[in-house]
């Protein structure tokens, strides 16, 4: 009986474990960051290129190995030595959801389900390997690019970059919320590296990471030379900051024109190596408009992650492992107004967000706010609502206030107001 009752045992702790390593649910919406929640009709009315309906576009580059017709990729997880360049379709909910469906769903926020966000089709314009010269089916991808800044008001490229454990759909749903929640009115490039999907691989996850990192910084050059993006923002989540780091200083160090070009990088839940981070960091802040890193100091993931690879992760950093050097110059950076902003996520201010959140960049609608004011906004810490405090370490970081929804209110009347001004002949 015992022998029949410790089988079953293993039995069922095997089928839970098998479920959570390979189960991979699409996205779902995320709920509407707080500006939506008091003004999103407004948001979405304000955009003159708006046509909402349940598909979402966007561009993405990828160094994963295809497989299939090019209509119809389909992007496996070993890495390629070549970069791939196409369209992503994706769709909120079903094919006969109503548009007033969606737009309350953009506006609302409640505790039930949110509808799922998912990856339609993959067309592939372009493939070009590393190092070459772009073809004519490149240039014409980045003339495509070039064609939708000419309609949106938002003259910025936002490049972004998933995390490990991550498939193309969940990457591309991540994407979609960006593009969504900026009143389709922004272009989004997502960038899709080969992540192993299973999180028992995830040592091998930092490994494709390192990998991706110059095809990463290529394509950032390519960007640079080929469009007249005003700026080109990056975006980057848990181990995609192992990519957008090391790719930012590659750019910063073999490209220093191109570089020129960064906007806003943005940081959320860092996993990559704390000290790589603050060396990167310095090679490339100089160049870009502001660099915003938003941590949880008690991030389980990262916990976990800093256990495997036995340094601090950059989202929830170990200061005694830097140099003396390295550490005199983030407190400095940080303190100054230097266009480098370390964002303390502190979940016991906020009034739902789990302590141990590792997705709080889109689970949490004041942090979602707060990326959304960033990058579309372009505003400085200050000027998005949120608080200074100084560290033990003496570092400067910013935070939530309790009072933020307040302060966000206030500023969306000025946003508006603003947005009305600019749209009057």
């Amino acid at each position: 009986m015992l022998r029949t009752l410790a089988l079953l045992f293993i039995l069922v702790a095997g089928g839970v474990t098998a479920f959570f390593v390979f189960h991979h649910p699409p996205m779902r919406l995320m709920p509407p960051p707080l500006l939506y929640q008091t003004d999103g009709q407004r948001i979405f009315d304000a955009s003159p290129t708006l046509d909402v309906d349940s598909r979402i576009d966007l561009f993405y580059v990828t160094n994963r190995l295809p497989v299939g017709t090019q209509g119809s990729r389909i992007y496996t997880v070993a890495p390629d030595r070549r970069l791939h360049f196409g369209t992503a379709t994706l769709r909120i909910g079903e094919d006969d959801t109503p548009v007033e469906q969606i737009l309350e769903w953009s506006k609302r926020a409640d505790t039930g389900d949110r509808p799922f966000i998912r990856l339609e089709r993959m067309q592939e314009a372009a493939t070009l390997p590393q190092g070459a010269e772009p073809d004519a089916d490149t240039l014409a991808w980045f003339g495509s690019v070039d064609a939708a800044l000419a309609a949106s008001r938002n003259r910025d490229v936002l490049v972004y970059v998933h995390g490990a454990n991550t498939t193309v759909e969940r990457a591309a749903g991540q994407a979609a919320q960006l593009r969504h929640f900026a009143g389709r009115d922004s272009v989004v490039v997502l960038y899709v590296w080969p992540t192993a999907e299973n999180f028992l691989r995830y040592s091998r996850d930092i490994e494709n990471a390192f990998g991706a990192s110059p095809h990463l910084a290529e394509f950032l050059e390519l960007l640079a030379a080929h469009t007249k993006a005003r700026n080109i923002d990056v975006f980057t989540y848990s181990a995609g900051a192992t990519i957008g780091s090391d790719g930012l200083a590659r750019l910063a160090t073999d490209a220093p024109e191109a570089a020129e070009r960064l906007g806003e990088i943005y940081h959320a839940a860092p996993d990559a190596d704390f000290r790589g981070f603050v060396d990167d960091l310095q090679r490339y802040s100089g160049y870009a408009e502001r660099v915003t890193t938003a941590v949880n100091l008690g991030d389980s993931a990262l916990r976990l992650a800093g256990a495997v690879n036995r340094a601090s992760r950059a989202g929830r950093p170990d200061l005694a492992e830097l140099t003396p050097a390295a550490t005199e110059w983030l407190l400095a950076a940080a303190a100054e107004d230097e266009g480098v902003d370390i964002l303390q996520v502190r979940p016991e201010n906020m009034p739902d967000l789990a302590a141990t959140s590792h997705t709080f960049w889109y689970d949490d609608p004041w942090v979602s706010n707060d990326l959304l004011l960033a990058l579309l906004f372009n505003l400085g810490t200050a000027e998005r609502g949120l608080e200074p405090g100084t560290g033990t370490s003496g570092t400067r970081y910013w935070t939530f206030p309790t009072d933020y929804p307040e302060r966000i209110a206030a500023l969306g009347r000025r946003l508006a107001a603003a947005a009305r001004m600019q749209a009057t002949p």
